[in-house]
């Protein structure tokens, strides 16, 4: 199922803030790697963005999308495996998180195209990865065989310095799949966030443990409680 541009934009502005602090990260690894990576000479994005003016009544979309239909389906395969579905909500792949990463890589702003040649050539990395150790594409091996792909670069203390790269790239793409993920109302709803709920009535007030809470902190700060 194919969403709308529109929807995938919006998408972007809830997850912006969240994918720059979500997630343990790493420092971005020096020197040669091998592990089967190889920094792609990506095309970068020439396209323009929005501007300091939008139309935020009929706003469209200025730059084009740019993964093809493979590295979409890998990207749905690994939001799956990352974020897979339980009691409380659907797994990330069933939500188009392929859409929201092919959003933030196409678009032509500092942040995105900082991930673009990171995520592109990380995509390829998981081919080559799987094809080594199966003899199939990411797409073709089973999940048992994708997970040991995956158990190469998913624990910190656990990856091997040939594989520095590819964890970066893990790290990243995890943030990513996140950020996107708990902007939808599935992963909203899946950690009890309400959002700008209306209130009913006459508004209560704040319960007694935020005032507890709240009080608590401005003792701390030698402020006067409320």
């Amino acid at each position: 199922m194919e969403i709308s541009r529109r929807v995938t934009i919006a998408w972007i502005t809830a997850a912006a803030s969240a994918t720059l602090t979500a997630c343990d990260s790493q420092a971005p690894s020096k020197g040669p790697q091998i592990g089967r990576w190889k920094d792609l000479a990506v095309e970068p994005v020439k396209a323009t963005g929005y501007g300091q003016d939008p139309n935020l009544v009929d706003p469209v979309t200025p730059w084009p999308l740019t993964l093809d239909k493979s590295q979409r389906e890998t990207l749905r395969i690994a939001a799956d495996l990352m974020i897979p579905a339980d009691d409380h909500s659907p797994s990330a792949g069933s939500l188009n998180i392929d859409a929201f990463i092919d959003e933030w890589i196409s678009a032509p702003y500092p942040v995105m195209q900082a991930d673009r040649a990171l995520i592109i050539s990380g995509l390829a990395w998981l081919d080559a990865e799987s094809a080594h150790q199966s003899g199939k594409s990411f797409a073709q091996a089973s999940d048992a065989e994708r997970r040991k792909v995956f158990d190469l670069v998913a624990w910190k203390k656990k990856v091997q310095p040939d594989y520095a790269k590819p964890a970066e790239f893990f790290v990243r793409l995890r943030t990513l799949m996140i950020g996107g993920f708990y902007s939808l109302p599935e992963g909203m709803k899946d950690i009890g966030y309400m959002g700008n709920a209306p209130s009913a009535g006459e508004y209560p007030g704040p319960t007694s443990e935020a005032l507890a809470h709240l009080n608590a902190a401005l003792t701390r700060l030698k402020l006067k409680p409320v």
